[in-house]
């Protein structure tokens, strides 16, 4: 009997133990931070470049880079992955996280824009993947994830380089300049003033078919709409004009911006850049908007009368 209750209180202690060891390792696990298994980067478009540029990403392109982490993250905010691009000053090209919460892979994007050159290759440091205030955290467990990209990062890639290329005058553009002409009178727009949007490119553009001119808009943001601009003129030519007037529902007490796509439908030739990119204007603070006020007439003037004072058919006035 004594042999018997040593011998099932021994079996208690040792299954408790093992309980807690059990228990133990799974509390390591859950909370196990994921790493970075895998990173890839997308090719450049192939679509109408000639075969000597089908390895750089003109500006308006996407580069896509992938990161395949040991277990499933969740991500808040806007994480991102500084590239390195040869002309990019400072961390100012960033990828930034487009998708993936709630699986090993998540998804991050870059728009090169105008004046963004790399004839080497972009590269990719293993310490680029950084949380900009935002978390990427286990799913399970809610450990952080650990950020560094080690074996997986990369120097100048020359299958993946960023430029505009040699390719013919209509490639590979983008824009230069954009600029507003100024308000009739002081700072602001008013009912019926017209708004004059001027871009210029870096090399000459064309229509891709001629009846576009028709449907071709120059995007202004005012207050927080879009006022859509008509095409006045530009084909072929460095400098495009869009015009639009003022209209009731007009608003902007900040100023005018011009961010984002700034040429919607229809489309130039070639890969033109259809955004903004580095000349955006944001809340131009000399470009305000108020269509509720008309503009007055603050004087009139006639020319002069007839020797008798009386203007007759076929006379100016």
């Amino acid at each position: 009997m004594t042999f018997g209750r040593v011998a099932a209180r021994t079996a208690g202690v040792v299954g408790i133990m093992l309980a807690g060891l059990v228990g133990l390792a799974g509390s390591e696990l859950a909370a196990q931070a994921p790493t970075v298994t895998d990173l890839s980067v997308n090719l450049p478009s192939i679509d109408g470049k000639s075969t000597g540029d089908a390895n750089i990403f003109f500006p308006g392109e996407t580069i896509r880079i992938t990161v395949v982490f040991s277990d499933s993250v969740d991500v808040t905010g806007t994480p991102h992955i500084e590239l390195g691009i040869a002309t990019c000053p400072g961390d100012d090209c960033n990828a930034t996280y487009a998708s993936g919460t709630g699986t090993d892979t998540l998804v991050f994007a870059y728009r090169p824009r105008g004046g963004d050159e790399d004839t080497n290759g972009i590269s990719i440091a293993a310490d680029a993947l950084k949380l900009n205030s935002g978390t990427i955290n286990a799913t399970s467990g809610g450990a952080a994830a650990d950020l560094d990209l080690g074996t997986h990062a990369f120097s100048d890639d020359a299958s993946r380089e960023v430029g505009v290329g040699a390719d013919s005058s209509t490639y590979g553009a983008y824009i230069t300049n954009i600029s507003l002409n100024s308000p009739p009178s002081g700072d602001t727009f008013l009912l019926g003033d017209t708004i004059v949007l001027t871009l210029t490119y870096n090399k000459t553009q064309a229509w891709a078919l001629s009846n576009w001119a028709n449907v071709m808009k120059g995007a202004l943001t005012i207050g927080d709409s879009i006022a859509e601009a008509d095409y006045v003129s530009g084909h072929p030519g460095t400098t495009w004009v869009y015009r639009h007037v003022v209209q009731a529902n007009d608003v902007d007490a900040d100023g005018i911006s011009v961010v984002g796509e700034v040429v919607k439908y229809g489309a130039i030739n070639g890969w033109s850049d259809r955004y903004a990119g580095r000349q955006a204007i944001v809340n131009s603070a000399n470009h305000k908007v108020d269509g509720t006020r008309p503009r007055q007439v603050i004087g009139l003037t006639l020319n002069d009368a007839p020797a008798d004072s009386t203007y007759v058919p076929d006379d100016v006035i």
